[in-house]
């Protein structure tokens, strides 16, 4: 009988089994290693197609931001430029050239139908352009004038004289100016007397011909040699006002109305034809808020500008003002008197006014004597009939 020693090593060992439990008589399950595989590739092609997405997204919301950004530039040059061809327009209105004038206000409207003023500015430069042209004076022939001395100080002085003496105010400047740079201290108070007198002929020749800005700009240095006369000074104050008042023209027809109307009394600068553009924008703003001074200041307009398309609503506002201020009638009532002499009895209210005497009832047989009225100053008669009955004979 062998006997099992757990100590002899020679001896073999039998195996401990665990007895099988449930668990290891479920079937194992195993990760297919393909479809390991396959999952990768999802992966990396799903990542190049994630970053495609996200530019895509990225490019065309840079799109859309610079179309926008695109739109606004454009609007921006647009504005500015029908801000400057409506100044140039005007300018050529104010100087006669009707035809370029109407071409920039129609330009103006292809970029802004409804640019404040151009409509009305259009109007009445076509209606300008109907108007007659005046039969053109025959052009005096042009004297050549002198070639300056520029070989000398004195021939240099001399020239600028006789430019000065013809009213040629620019080259007499040019002239001064040379001989200044070359020779400071040469005829120094005369230089600087012509130099001032030629700087305000040439401001006032621009304020007549309606060159304002120039005109300030001479004044200005004429004015750094010495004071300048009353008349300069006028012209100059006026200037800087109708450019003030010109800076309001489309943006505040209230103060344009009310700056051109003051400019306007001198007439000076086509100041009363922007008056009535100024009048006849304001009181359209003023149709629907007052009806009166809506109808006072589409009046005013009328003065100097044509209707245009605004005379249905001047008719409409001049009705409802009418209607607004015209006094309620009040029925006066006729008293009916009975059989009878009626005669009058005054009562007084204390008011100054004049009371007459009350006149005697006739007798019979005999004249009514009429009393010669009074001043009384503490009275007002009011009459109240009352029937007296005729007596019986």
């Amino acid at each position: 009988m062998n006997l099992y020693d757990p100590n002899d090593l020679t001896q073999k060992h039998p195996v401990h089994r665990e007895p099988p439990s449930v668990g290891d008589t479920q079937p194992v399950k195993t990760v297919s290693a393909g479809r390991g595989r396959t999952m990768s590739r999802l992966w990396f092609l799903g990542i190049p197609g994630l970053i495609f997405v996200v530019l895509a997204i990225a490019t065309v919301s840079g799109y859309m931001s610079g179309l926008s950004m695109r739109e606004v530039a454009e609007a921006e040059t647009a504005s500015s430029a029908a801000q400057q061809q409506m100044d140039q327009g005007i300018e050529d209105y104010l100087a006669g050239n009707f035809e370029l004038a109407v071409q920039r206000f129609e330009y103006v409207l292809s970029l802004d139908p409804n640019y404040p003023g151009a409509a009305e500015l259009l109007g009445e430069a076509l209606t300008a352009l109907n108007r007659p042209t005046p039969t053109a004076s025959p052009i005096a022939s042009l004297t050549p004038t002198p070639t300056p001395d520029f070989t000398s100080h004195e021939g240099m002085f001399s020239s600028a004289q006789d430019a000065f003496s013809r009213g040629d105010w620019t080259t007499t400047l040019d002239i001064l100016i040379r001989l200044r740079g070359e020779n400071p201290d040469y005829r120094l108070e005369e230089v600087n007397r012509m130099m001032a007198s030629s700087l305000r002929n040439r401001g006032m020749d621009n304020f007549y011909a309606s060159r304002l800005e120039q005109g300030i700009y001479d004044l200005t240095l004429a004015e750094r040699f010495g004071p300048l006369d009353s008349q300069a000074v006028s012209w100059m104050n006026s200037a800087a006002f109708f450019i003030y008042a010109n800076s309001y023209f489309g943006l505040d027809w209230s103060l344009a109305t009310e700056y051109f109307g003051q400019i306007c009394q001198a007439n000076i600068w086509g100041a009363c034809t922007k008056y009535g553009l100024s009048a006849k924008a304001y009181a359209s703003e003023l149709a629907e808020e007052d009806y009166c001074l809506s109808m006072y200041y589409f009046s005013e307009a009328f003065v100097y500008v044509a209707p245009g398309g605004a005379e249905p609503t001047a008719t409409e506002v001049a009705i409802l003002c009418a209607t607004a201020t015209a006094p309620t009638p009040t029925l006066t009532a006729t008293p009916t008197l009975g059989i009878g002499t009626a005669t009058a009895t005054l009562e007084t209210t204390p008011t100054s006014t004049l009371t007459p005497s009350p006149t005697p009832s006739p007798t019979e047989g005999t004249p009514a004597d009429t009393s010669t009225p009074t001043s009384t100053p503490t009275s007002t008669p009011t009459t109240t009939e009352t029937s007296t009955p005729i007596p019986t004979p």
